[in-house]
């Protein structure tokens, strides 16, 4: 198995330095971090969302929640969750609930979280549920300039904390 080759195509065209990490079958970003013996905290996954102006990639540590308000707040959107069917016409070359955590590689405007700032070491999704991209903060840095970030996540213990009645 290798990595999605649209994503492979990204990296290798960037000059990013980038590992390939070879782990048991696992899905979710979470369970995976687990098998892979990965920190929860380094293991990014990815939320695509869309609205009438398109899609946007939130990129958040595994173990926390996306809070769809303050993402929709930072970007002044009105986005929400896309469909399953809309992954597998968006990622083709992904593996269903295997996209890799970077949005433009795939065209995609991409919203990153700002706790992914303090970890040195990133891991993601490969495009399948056996291999993870491994790659230097200040690589993922490099990749994602000009896109926005923000907190746009909290550890699902806090969530209720944060939650409003709209």
């Amino acid at each position: 198995m290798s990595i999605a080759p649209k994503l492979q195509a990204f990296l290798n065209h960037n000059q990013v330095d980038y590992e390939v990490v070879s782990h048991p079958y696992s899905d979710r970003a979470l369970n995976t971090a687990h098998v892979a013996c990965v920190p929860v905290k380094n293991m990014a996954k990815a939320i695509v969302l869309q609205d009438e102006e398109g899609y946007v990639m939130a990129i958040v540590p595994s173990m926390n929640k996306l809070m769809l308000r303050w993402i929709n707040t930072k970007l002044n959107r009105h986005l929400h969750l896309v469909s399953e069917h809309s992954l597998e016409e968006l990622f083709p070359d992904c593996e269903m609930g295997a996209v890799p955590a970077m949005g433009i590689a795939y065209g995609m405007k991409t919203c990153w979280d700002d706790e992914l700032n303090a970890v040195q070491d990133l891991y993601f999704q490969g495009g399948n549920h056996r291999e993870l991209v491994h790659i230097q903060r200040e690589q993922f840095k490099k990749l994602l300039q000009g896109q926005p970030h923000a907190a746009i996540s909290c550890d699902p213990d806090e969530a209720d904390a944060y939650a409003t009645d709209n």
